[in-house]
């Protein structure tokens, strides 16, 4: 198996003989064969472990092993703890995609931190074939049935030629010490029960299983990259960057035969699922104003486009502004602000939507800036009456997702100043009674 190793390794171009490995050990036998192989083997490496605080005395004692090993082989050895459950909890996650978090955002960061080239996985085949069924499921369509490839990035499984028969074996015979992972007995999560029933029943059914399988899933993989080019080719001419994020052309995709294929290619890197782009793929006929939202990325139905943008979780912050000013002038939260003496040299033509002239009088510190919401009114510049937010957003076609990136700019009192950038209030306006003016400028 060792040879197998070293030639996967080089086959596959994952290492260098100059370039140092991080090893991702666990304990259990998967990574402990890898470590022994490694050991073994020209290349350099290092060792990390984590400790997700989840079994008690038999995470300890994993954590004990390894650095065991390390100090018996010499190697330098990292490891951590994590509040996993509480992650799990405050980013409403599942246990299994907190620890996948904690544990690659950490790997990175040392890889990073002391330049290690690459990051090694003890994945082997079956966990190939434990994703292809896992990822049918989850109806992932073409790119999730392609297995797991060698290299992705600075990750690297270079144990995807062995089978889990090959590294107990292996273990066996070179008295390789390991601890059993309880909860993988379990058959409480799906891929638990796919590795002790589903692909047993296969490997009864068909002598050659394995390699039937391996051949499929490369064939697959294969057409993936095909399907993939073909692919980019429709989204450079349906999908666009779009202000914060992407737009997906609503006439250019219905134009397309199979036009729920393409939303889907569309969509799903940003975490769309299929049951999810279903309800889009219905709405594109329907009125605007529709949103969607996965972990990371919301949707809005927006006349004849889907805008796609990032989540980004606004912070209920109220920007608070002193009065501070130096020279007449004080910069604060992105706006300039200047006292003008002499209101006679003021052109007030040169006022655009980065600048607004006030009757600095009638002002009252502190000013805060702080998002819309819903209620909201002023007296817009040259009107006399009042108006709502909502509607002047509506009257300026502004979509929903633009409405959230407005700053307002409020006076002590709570009345609106300045929709900043777009329009100021009335009741603030510089008048014949005006002794001094404040200038507002936005800060590029």
């Amino acid at each position: 198996m060792y040879h197998r190793f070293i030639n996967y390794i080089k086959n596959n171009q994952l290492l260098l003989a100059s370039e140092t490995t991080l090893l991702t050990i666990s304990g259990g036998v998967d990574s402990m064969v890898m470590l022994h192989l490694f050991a073994r083997s020209p290349f350099p490496f290092v060792i990390a472990h984590c400790n997700f605080q989840l079994r008690g005395k038999d995470a300890d004692d994993d954590e004990m092993l390894v650095k065991q090993t390390a100090e018996k082989l010499n190697i330098s050895f990292y490891s951590t703890r994590f509040e996993t459950k509480n992650y799990a909890e405050q980013h409403k996650i599942s246990i299994q995609m907190a620890a996948r978090e904690l544990r690659y955002e950490w790997f990175n960061q040392l890889a990073q931190k002391y330049s290690y080239h690459r990051i090694a996985t003890a994945h082997h085949q079956d966990d190939v074939f434990e994703t292809f069924f896992v990822n049918m499921l989850r109806k992932t369509g073409i790119k999730g049935l392609r297995g797991i490839k060698p290299m992705a990035g600075n990750i690297i499984r270079p144990l995807l030629f062995a089978s889990k028969k090959d590294i107990e074996a292996y273990a066996a015979t070179n008295n390789v010490l390991f601890r059993e992972d309880k909860s993988n007995k379990s058959d409480y999560y799906a891929r638990n029960y796919i590795r002790h029933h589903i692909i047993p029943s296969f490997r009864e059914l068909q002598a050659h299983f394995d390699e039937n399988m391996m051949g499929t899933i490369d064939i697959l993989s294969k057409q993936e990259t095909v399907y993939a080019a073909h692919i980019q080719t429709i989204k450079d001419v349906i999908m666009q960057t779009y202000k914060n994020g992407f737009s997906v052309d609503i006439s250019k995709l219905q134009a397309l035969t199979h036009a729920k294929t393409y939303l889907f290619e569309c969509l799903y890197p940003f975490g769309f699922n299929a049951s999810q782009i279903d309800d889009i793929f219905s709405a594109l006929d329907k009125e605007s104003g529709k949103i969607f939202f996965s972990d990371t990325y919301r949707i809005l139905k927006d006349r004849h486009l889907l805008v796609i943008e990032p989540i980004n979780i606004k912070e209920l912050t109220v920007y608070k502004i002193e009065e501070n000013f130096k020279d007449n002038v004080m910069i604060q939260h992105a706006l300039k602000f200047e006292l003008l003496l002499n209101i006679h040299e003021i052109d007030l033509k040169e006022a655009n939507h980065g600048i607004a002239y006030f009757d600095a009088g009638l002002i009252r510190y502190p000013l805060y800036i702080r998002k819309w919401k819903q209620g909201d009114v002023f007296y817009p510049f040259g009107m006399k009456g009042k108006k709502k937010l909502s509607d002047f957003f509506c009257d300026s076609k502004l979509s929903l997702f633009e409405k959230d990136d407005i700053d307002i700019l409020c006076n002590a009192n709570g009345d609106i100043l300045w929709i900043v950038g777009m329009r100021s209030d009335n009741r603030y306006r510089i008048t014949t009674k005006t002794t001094q003016v404040l200038k507002i400028t936005q800060c590029q």
